[in-house]
């Protein structure tokens, strides 16, 4: 006989609850089934998650909340609930008395399988989304390494949302009060606001070069009414218990009379020694007070900072952790973001200056201005905010920049809690490392940068776009290297769809001009039809906020290209035999479709290369991603032109078309 008994003693912590080991094949063999007992303490919520097995909850004492994706409801004693595979739940204890359970587990692959079946990847898209980019300072022009991060993945995302009906809008805009502008603007003996002007529209000329295309620009130094809104957001923060005035010795140049921070300091990170800017490593993420890093100089001059006292508003963020903490683990947030963020909230988060001793920025009382990095976020709020009172709720999804994580994923919900603006919080963040240019970072001072101007002059946005997604630095940092930057046309795709397009030539002459309507289906018709759909499905997984990866999609795009290279191919001996008219038909009607599908699926990416194709079929509009694919109108005029390169771009990839 072999028994197990409840005991608290003997329990684990796993799943933010207790768990005790109770019977498994482990004990019984041939067992088809796990079982553990589990207890979610008083006042607790259990981890959100899901996984492949079947569950099911038998509740032995207390009373709680099972929420098991959108359904919730009370459980208590004798009661039993069952749990679907792949189904998101968790256990929310509000009682004063724990919830014990007996649970039961146990793997059944079809029961995974059909529930899988049951959640297509479009059909987890909302209907509506905002996709926000950090505002890119304007100090400077872009360089492949700033596209390479947010800005055409994002747009990839919008594009794709978009092709399949959805609403989205891209928000970004110009960080103009960034102390990089002011830092700029003195090295160059000049004005702060003409810095960010100049750089700014420079840069937004740069974005819509690339085929970005952004529904709404944030300038506030070109928006009179900005300083009042976010003065008017900033007295909420003011107003909470948390935010306290006190005089603390800060970093200081003697020789420039400046307060040293963010852009005007440079020292090593007191955490992990690389060179740092005031406020914020980019190596670990981590934030700090300029006057902590070692070796701290004033970057205008190069002196040796000082400390002087200098009154300030700080932020006590640890007073807010927790809830930082609860909506980080409700929103999707990219492991290295999520790892960095629990080890900041396990670490104690430091207060936070959120005003500065500058004469850039918003101005507040006695001279001071808001922190550029608080004014950024106040910025966001706002942006959302109205973008939800002109257009509706949204979901919102955030790109940014790994080294920017603290100030969007604490720094910013910290905001938004004090502001009483949490609902328009990012659902979703979608994070970057940094393309590395050979074995260094991207350096404007040391000149080792290719300017995106000078490569979308040389290569075109698509062989831009594509070369940056290919390499994009998602969760690691990636490299191109200089000769590769050079030649971004030689991209495999890239020229392995122009052969591809090339070849619908001499199938337009032989159909004379029109497509054809399905005939006689053979075996292999049927399963390269199955694999148009499947392998759509398959990239729609990838432009979920929660699993998205550039590389990954252009990785299968690039097998979908040769895949259907290989399939018209093969099937050009069938249309030569006269027995087999037919299935040519279906041969020919498919192959059409596959160039239909291709432009849908390569919009997000070579936008001008799949708007040809989508023209070239004579479909209107813009590429549209169908659910299933429905085959081109029998007779569909199409010109033995194939949609390949055009005349700017074959000289570009060296007279090839």
């Amino acid at each position: 006989m072999i028994t197990r008994a409840f005991d608290r003693s003997a329990m684990s912590w796993s799943y933010e609850m207790h768990l005790q080991p109770m019977l498994s094949a482990s004990d019984i063999e041939g067992l088809p089934f796990g079982s553990v007992f589990g207890s979610v303490p008083a006042h607790t919520v259990s981890k959100r998650h899901a996984h492949q097995d079947g569950e099911m909850f038998i509740v032995l004492a207390g009373k709680a909340v099972v929420v098991l994706g959108d359904e919730e409801r009370e459980f208590g004693p004798g009661q039993v609930v069952h749990l679907s595979p792949f189904g998101f739940h968790e256990i929310r204890n509000t009682s004063d008395e724990p919830f014990d359970i007996v649970s039961i587990y146990w793997e059944h692959i079809p029961s995974a399988v059909a529930a899988l079946e049951q959640l297509p990847p479009r059909s987890q898209l909302a209907e509506r989304s905002l996709v926000f980019c950090p505002p890119p300072t304007p100090n400077g022009g872009l360089h492949l390494g700033h596209l390479a991060g947010p800005y055409v993945r994002a747009d990839m995302l919008v594009r794709a949302l978009r092709s399949m009906g959805r609403d989205a809008r891209y928000v970004t805009g110009t960080d103009d009060h960034q102390s990089y502008v002011a830092a700029a603007a003195r090295l160059r003996g000049t004005d702060p606001a003409e810095v960010a002007t100049a750089e700014g529209d420079a840069i937004v000329a740069t974005l819509r070069a690339a085929g970005v295309g952004c529904d709404r620009l944030t300038r506030p130094a070109a928006d009179p009414e900005h300083a009042g809104r976010i003065r008017e957001l900033f007295s909420r923060v003011t107003a909470s218990p948390a935010v306290t005035e006190e005089k603390r010795d800060t970093a200081y140049c003697p020789t420039c009379d400046l307060s040293l921070h963010q852009a005007f300091a440079r020292g090593h990170c007191a955490h992990c020694s690389a060179p740092c800017d005031g406020e914020i490593c980019e190596a670990c993420g981590r934030p700090n007070e300029a006057r902590d890093l070692t070796g701290l100089r004033c970057r205008i001059c190069g002196t040796p900072a000082a400390t002087r006292p200098e009154p300030g508003l700080w932020l006590d963020l640890d007073a807010y952790a927790d809830q930082v903490r609860d909506y980080l683990r409700e929103s999707a947030t990219a492991p290295d973001l999520q790892a960095l963020a629990e080890r900041l909230l396990d670490e104690g988060l430091p207060p936070y200056r959120l005003d500065r001793s500058s004469t850039w920025g918003v101005a507040l009382e006695d001279g001071q201005t808001l922190d550029a990095w608080a004014d950024l976020a106040l910025t966001f709020l706002d942006a959302a905010r109205t973008e939800s009172e002109q257009n509706g709720p949204a979901k919102i999804t955030l790109f940014l920049g790994y080294d920017n994580s603290f100030y969007y994923a604490v720094l910013l919900p910290v905001l938004a809690f004090a502001t009483g603006l949490a609902e328009f919080l990012p659902a979703a963040f979608v994070t970057n490392q940094f393309l590395h240019l050979g074995d260094e970072k991207f350096s404007t001072s040391r000149g080792h940068a290719v300017w995106a101007d000078d490569a979308l002059a040389a290569a075109g946005p698509d062989a831009v776009r594509l070369a940056l997604l290919r390499q994009a630095p998602e969760g690691r940092v990636t490299r191109i290297t200089p000769e590769r930057a050079g030649r971004l046309t030689q991209d495999p795709l890239y020229r392995g769809v122009q052969d591809w397009l090339t070849g619908f030539a001499p199938l337009t002459e032989g159909s004379g001009g029109r497509v054809p309507g399905t005939g006689a289906w053979t075996d292999a018709h049927r399963e390269f039809y199955r694999y148009l759909n499947l392998a759509t499905r398959q990239l729609d997984g990838l432009l979920l906020p929660e699993s998205f990866s550039a590389r990954g999609y252009v990785s299968q795009l690039e097998s979908f290209v040769a895949r259907c290279a290989e399939f018209q191919a093969t099937e050009e001996v069938l249309r030569k035999v006269a027995s087999l008219a037919e299935e040519a038909r279906t041969s020919l009607a498919l192959a059409y479709l596959s160039a239909k599908v291709f432009a849908a699926l390569a919009w997000p990416v070579m936008p001008e290369l799949a708007q040809r194709t989508w023209d070239w079929l004579g479909l209107p509009g813009q590429p549209v991603r169908e659910a299933d694919w429905s085959f081109l109108p029998s007779g569909t005029s199409v010109t033995s032109d194939a949609p390949g390169l055009t005349a700017a771009a074959a000289a570009r990839a060296g007279g090839r078309s």
